[in-house]
């Protein structure tokens, strides 16, 4: 028994290093990508993750989270706006997070009132953004693009940037899951309310002087719970995946408190609900947030749509909500190690193997039907794993490479028993006896 065992188990081992050579052939020549016929299905795939079911079709109602509050400001002036910070500050937030870039100056009866509304914030955040820079001299730092400075002279800055995914027409639609919390960059204001500032660019060069800019939740958390954002910040993590609470609507279905930009201009609201030591985020959310518009829209896991989707679903300054959410909150997604993904993927293909191996060698007329039922139900069983453990845990499994690993073994299987160890003499037991059944016709009775 355990001589035999130990016989599948070095079988085992060779076919599965024979699909480790195949498959580290094909990634290194790129056939699959060159199949156009493979193309189409590659594209539907290409931005779907399984965690999604769990976030758009598992996952109960998520509790409101009251701390944060998201305005519209619509298509306002920048006079406008001045008017929309004047009115919020005065009902004192304990943060402001502007979530729109202003870029250049415009005539000064529009400008100045904004600034001086800025200026009497107590903590208010600008949103930035990471521009890449391929420059060896600050060693390919990104650089971090500002808003006209005569606004930012009285804020931090913090960038806006998500970690998206995307191709070819889909790059102005895209998914958005994860983000970076903070980037080492070249630290340069780049607008000075004319055109770039080549000068302060050229000197931050030649010192080569850096920074760590921060995510835009991230420094708002920083400013509203100090030991939340270090405590989130002491993970270290190069990309953090974000545990979406909710969206908001202008039903009773919203996950942060709301207001549209008619509200707010007209004072129909309650300060102390929402306003009054909150973390309060300016963006646009359309004209209204009865309009439809894909301006600063993206997808999310909350889409209901997760295949084939029709329509971005969240707005990015509800996405920096749903950030600050998570950081107050302390609910991270985790990532299972990649040693224990490749060994709980090493088992389970290996355990396919010696089944299917068994099949081949006992049974081989069953096989094709066989294979196919029990492939169905251990990829199954992963798929299956991967949710529960996420939909428990809030931690991610890649399994990806056991799923693969199953579903082509039964073709491995087949190339080794079936024409690599035939061409050294092998035959299967049934193979054997049905030759020895074949050779030797049944005898007929004798007559009493």
């Amino acid at each position: 028994m355990l001589k035999r065992l130990g016989r599948s188990f070095i079988h085992g081992f060779i076919i599965m290093l024979l699909m480790a050579i195949v498959v580290i052939t094909v990634r290194q020549t790129a056939v699959l990508r060159n199949i156009e016929f493979l193309n189409p299905l590659e594209d539907a795939f290409s931005d779907f993750d399984l965690t999604d079911l769990v976030f758009s079709k598992l996952r109960g109602p998520q509790k409101a989270d009251t701390n944060i509050t998201v305005i519209n400001i619509g298509m306002l002036s920048r006079a406008e706006l001045a008017t929309m910070i004047n009115i919020i500050n005065q009902h004192n937030p304990k943060v402001i997070g502007f979530d729109v870039q202003l870029e250049l100056a415009r005539d000064s009866l529009q400008d100045i009132p904004l600034a001086q509304a800025f200026s009497q914030v107590k903590n208010l955040v600008m949103v930035s953004d990471l521009q890449p820079n391929a420059d060896s001299t600050v060693k390919k730092r990104d650089y971090v693009k500002t808003s006209y400075n005569l606004f930012t002279q009285h804020a931090y800055t913090a960038f806006a940037n998500f970690i998206t995914k995307g191709k070819g027409n889909q790059l102005d639609l895209t998914s958005v899951r994860s983000f970076s919390p903070k980037e080492k960059t070249a630290k340069v204001i780049i607008d000075d309310g004319q055109q770039m500032d080549t000068v302060g660019l050229k000197k931050a060069q030649r010192k080569n002087t850096s920074a760590y800019e921060y995510a835009f939740g991230v420094k708002i958390a920083q400013i509203y719970a100090p030991k939340k954002a270090k405590a989130f910040l002491a993970r270290n993590r190069n990309f953090e995946w974000i545990n979406f609470r909710g969206n908001v609507s202008i039903d009773g279905a919203t996950k942060f408190n709301v207001l549209d930009v008619e509200q707010l201009m007209t004072q129909q609201f309650e300060p102390n609900a929402v306003i009054k030591d909150k973390i309060v985020l300016l963006g646009f959310m359309g004209s209204s947030l009865q309009s439809r518009s894909f301006d600063d829209k993206l997808y999310t896991p909350l889409n209901e749509n997760y295949m084939g989707r029709s329509a971005p679903d969240m707005y990015g300054v509800v996405v920096h909500a749903n950030i600050i959410s998570m950081i107050l909150k302390g609910d991270f997604i985790n990532d299972t190690p990649p040693w224990l993904n490749n060994i709980i993927s090493f088992f389970i293909v290996l355990i396919t193997v010696m089944i299917f191996s068994y099949i081949f060698i006992k049974v081989g007329i069953w096989y094709d039907a066989l294979t196919i039922l029990i492939q169905a139900l251990i990829v199954l069983g992963i798929l299956g794993l991967m949710i529960m453990v996420f939909f428990k845990t809030d931690t991610k499994m890649d399994l990806g490479a056991g799923l693969l690993g199953v579903i082509f073994s039964g073709i491995f299987v087949e190339i080794y028993h079936g024409f690599i160890r035939k061409l050294f003499g092998w035959r299967a037991p049934n193979e054997i006896q049905h030759q020895k059944d074949v050779a030797t016709p049944p005898q007929k009775e004798s007559e009493e």
